[in-house]
């Protein structure tokens, strides 16, 4: 089990909307620390966030780290490193569809446009945090069988190009997510 995921965050209080309402995050802890290198390094905030089950998300407040000051960065973890959006992101499971529809729903009402696909095993939706990061909900379709992992294994070795398209165009346009 994942304990948190952190990310950066370009703009806290854009980012801590976003978790806490369109996401339906709560704020469980701040942890507020000199950075490595002690007081001339600056200092951060480690913000998390109750994801259920568990399990938390994090979002680094870096605006007072000195290493940062003055330099143009982004905080984006996938079109920050050179990649497109839809290749790094995080999915949050949800437990039932009907939970999927009212996440949906909400993100829909915070004004963020929503990609929804069917990936057989699950159902998920798709949209972008305020840095352009790809965020899911997901639902499963059951639980993965012994076939499943064979399959997975015989894929793994197999370089064949793929002949099933599974995305929608809006995956990888980010500016239509």
């Amino acid at each position: 089990m994942i304990h948190h995921l952190a990310i950066a965050s370009s703009d806290v209080a854009r980012s801590h909307k976003f978790y806490t309402e369109a996401m339906g995050f709560e704020l469980v802890k701040v942890v507020k620390r000199l950075a490595l290198g002690g007081e001339t390094a600056g200092w951060t905030k480690h913000i998390f966030y109750n994801t259920g089950g568990g399990s938390l998300f994090a979002i680094w407040d870096l605006r007072h780290l000195s290493e940062l000051k003055g330099k143009d960065w982004s905080a984006s973890w996938s079109s920050g490193l050179g990649l497109p959006t839809w290749i790094n992101h995080v999915a949050f499971e949800v437990e039932n569809e009907e939970e999927l529809l009212r996440k949906r729903q909400t993100w829909l009402d915070f004004g963020l446009r929503v990609t929804q696909v069917n990936h057989d095993f699950i159902e998920s939706i798709y949209t972008l945090d305020p840095d352009k990061n790809l965020v899911e909900f997901t639902v499963r379709h059951g639980e993965l069988t012994d076939a499943d992992k064979e399959e997975a294994q015989r894929l793994l070795l197999d370089d064949s190009p793929a002949t099933i398209a599974e995305y929608p165009a809006e995956l990888y346009e980010p500016e239509k997510v």
